[in-house]
């Protein structure tokens, strides 16, 4: 049980703290532990989903915040660069993140980022929280989507000691 719950905090942690993963934690604890693999990894999914979930819904109120709309209306258009030689290398890798945000704005295709976000990480569950946070995708799916994503990664994750026989 404490396990569970010590699973549970180590998952909100991650939520806030990127470099502070979760995932370490549920491997140790199954190794060491009797603890089932399954409810360490629900566990930990559902304190991150909690985190990411409060990440989204402050980056939502943050835009309605009238401190931020009078610094980014105050912002000034800069004139256009030429293009350089890195800039021709990354065309491609700007236009694939132009795409990816295009379909992010869509609520149906955009919860299915947020499921491969949620699984493996890419693109990084932070950094989808924030920009899906100014989207119309409603809170409940985010948190359910969420939820099933980090749920299928973190048990998948347990699961691996007791694989490698231990």
């Amino acid at each position: 049980m404490i396990a569970v719950l010590a699973a549970a905090a180590v998952g909100l942690l991650s939520a806030f703290l990127p470099f502070t993963p979760a995932e370490p934690y549920l491997v140790a604890a199954v190794a060491t532990t009797g603890t089932p693999p399954v409810a360490l990894g629900v566990a930990a999914a559902a304190g991150q989903t909690a985190g990411k979930l409060l990440i989204f819904l402050s980056t939502r109120g943050a835009l309605h915040s009238p401190w931020l709309r009078r610094r980014l209306s105050r912002r000034t258009p800069t004139a256009p660069r030429p293009v350089s030689r890195w800039g021709t290398l990354l065309a491609r890798p700007k236009a694939a993140g132009a795409r990816l945000v295009e379909v992010t704005e869509r609520p149906r295709q955009a919860i299915g980022v947020l499921l491969v976000s949620a699984i493996t990480g890419f693109p990084p569950l932070l950094a989808t929280s924030v920009y899906l946070g100014r989207t119309p995708l409603r809170p409940a799916a985010f948190g359910v989507t969420c939820l099933l994503g980090r749920s299928v990664r973190f048990v998948a994750i347990a699961l691996a000691p007791r694989l490698a026989g231990y």
